[in-house]
């Protein structure tokens, strides 16, 4: 009776996935430490723009040191910057539609831009428009990405892990003048400002938004 064959190579299969890095643990941590032109491109993916902690040795899901380590937590603070052509083109399309979408909680619908964080941080239209089209990603025509938080990119290093939808009012005054948010965005673009920029500051109980343009 012939012998069995010897087995070639007894060491564990390299992860070749997010999934199956799970069950390898000791590879995965290696190919952390490896440089990105020298890692597979799914955890080059995966890792999008977070940055590396060393990982100890008895971790059993490296991975999720990575992403815990690239979490916001606490108070958020920060200033997101867009383009402020788009950002304006936003609000003009909420300020013109004839049906408003509501936000969490909201019960009286108005003209207003959502912050939204989920793949990358973007701007966008709450107005309905019968017209409007998806575009080839499914998104809906009016949405501005953050400078460089935009698709396929992880904002959890500074907004946090959870993601959200928080509603901008545009024609409620904003300023002890009367000024409304729309008034500053259309008043900044005949002026030859390029820039929105959104400051803010937040918590699990509250948060707090200031504008400016530049």
């Amino acid at each position: 009776m012939p012998n069995p064959a010897p087995d070639s190579d007894n060491t564990p299969a390299a992860p070749d996935s997010v999934g199956t890095a799970m069950n390898h643990p000791e590879h995965t941590r290696h190919l952390l430490t490896l440089p990105a032109d020298q890692r597979p491109d799914w955890l080059n993916k995966f890792l999008g723009n977070m940055t590396i902690p060393p990982i100890p040795k008895t971790s059993t899901n490296p991975l999720l040191d990575v992403v815990t380590a690239n979490t916001a937590h606490g108070e958020k603070r920060g200033t997101l910057t867009f383009p402020l052509a788009p950002v304006l083109a936003a609000a003009e399309h909420a300020a013109a539609a004839n049906e408003h979408k509501l936000g969490y909680a909201e019960t009286q619908a108005a003209p207003r831009l959502w912050w939204v964080k989920d793949d990358g941080t973007y701007l966008m239209s709450n107005g309905q428009n019968p017209t409007d089209t998806h575009d080839d990603n499914g998104r809906l025509p009016h949405v501005v990405y953050a400078d460089n938080w935009g698709p396929g990119t992880d904002a959890r290093s500074i907004l946090g892990g959870d993601d959200f939808r928080e509603s901008i009012d545009l024609t409620t005054p904003a300023h002890e003048d009367g000024t409304t948010l729309l008034g500053m965005l259309r008043q900044a673009a005949t002026t030859g400002a390029t820039r929105f920029l959104l400051t803010f500051a937040f918590d699990d109980t509250h948060m707090e938004l200031t504008y400016i343009t530049e």
